[in-house]
């Protein structure tokens, strides 16, 4: 016997709208209390990497991360009929990655039925609205695969049986870089910890990932790279510095507190090829509004830590890898300050701290 479709919506509710695993019907065990947490997984390559700069608005040209599909562009997109559907029920657009609304309300597609070869369809068509026309003829697209279905029980008249109308979409699609970025990768390989045994008791730990040791064993903190995955011993771990110098004349730690409204902060100079190994946020109380923070140098204020890699609205704490070196002759030419924005925030509190060699 097949299996039910309301067993099929029941696990799609709970994966989809609540990142849980489905371990009983639904009259057995509600989405909200199922236990067993289950996220879908993305690929690195589908991150888009510059989505930040997609603006709130939709563009009226292209730009580097946006391509515009209109008639006042010129190039409303015709979609192509999928042949394999039921007849003029889905139409695929051959890109991906579209800007969907949760960017801003203007990004929502449109769509036209319009002559194969209409050069302006958004003027000449007849626009089909995705909530249909009293007739049960809705649509749905999918942002990410780019493709239109009409999902409603029937179909638009201009595009019903005996009509020679085709289907025209407007919006825009993502066209900026795609997967992590180096800073991104090196954020996911940097761990501070109390001690050695942290260390060894943490398996996701990965050779080449950058340790941060509070308590080395001596009461001072030092700063370590695993020489394997999981590493269990200090033999399996290579020492970089320690608090006294490691080697380094110039081993330190910068530290400060801030709040939502607390500007510009001069964390201190370091000295020519001095390098940050590690910056390190600790939200203490949450942030409410939007306040942002970059920290780096009046040459480059995100050098070091991007605002992307700071939910200042969670209490947890946050940390990067960077991998600049300071060559500078003069200290007070290698400046590291930390930039706090404000906007709307009246509340929150963290500490930043920057270790460097």
């Amino acid at each position: 016997m097949a299996i039910s479709d309301s067993q099929k919506v029941d696990l799609l509710w709970k994966k989809v709208g609540f990142a849980k695993a489905k371990t009983d019907t639904n009259s057995n065990k509600f989405a909200p209390n199922e236990a067993t947490a289950s996220k879908a997984k993305i690929s690195a390559s589908q991150i888009l990497q510059q989505s930040g700069s997609i603006p709130g608005t939709q563009p009226t040209s292209n730009t580097s991360i946006v391509e515009v599909y209109n008639d006042s562009v010129g190039n409303t997109l015709l979609t192509t009929e999928d042949a394999t559907s039921s007849d003029n029920r889905t139409w695929t657009t051959g890109v991906t990655n579209w800007v969907d609304p949760s960017f801003g309300a203007t990004y929502q597609l449109k769509v036209y039925a319009a002559a194969s070869g209409q050069a302006n369809p958004q003027t000449n068509g007849t626009q089909l609205f995705e909530t249909g026309s009293g007739n049960d003829d809705q649509w749905y697209f999918d942002y990410q695969s780019g493709v239109l279905h009409f999902i409603g029980n029937n179909l638009p008249t201009a595009i019903g049986t005996g009509t020679s109308n085709v289907i025209y979409v407007v919006g825009a699609r993502y066209t900026g870089a795609l997967g992590l970025s180096a800073d991104a990768t090196g954020a996911t390989t940097s761990h501070r910890k109390a001690d050695l045994n942290t260390v060894y008791a943490d398996a996701s730990i990965n050779e080449g990932d950058l340790l941060e040791v509070s308590n080395a064993g001596d009461g001072e903190y030092a700063i370590y790279i695993a020489k394997q995955d999981n590493p269990t011993a200090i033999s399996h771990l290579t020492l970089v510095i320690t608090q006294d110098g490691g080697g380094s004349t110039d081993a330190a730690t910068m530290t400060a507190d801030f709040t939502f409204d607390s500007g510009t902060i001069t964390l201190g100079d370091v000295s020519s090829g001095s390098r940050p190994l590690s910056v390190v946020v600790n939200v203490t109380n949450a942030f409410d509004g939007s306040t942002s923070i970059t920290i780096g140098d009046d040459t480059l204020r995100t050098r070091l830590m991007d605002n992307q890699y700071v939910d200042l609205t969670e209490a947890l704490t946050f940390e990067v890898s960077p991998s600049y070196v300071y060559v500078n002759a003069l200290d007070a030419d290698n400046t590291i300050k930390l930039y706090v924005t404000q906007g709307n925030s009246t509340v929150g509190n963290a500490t930043v701290l920057v270790s460097y060699t």
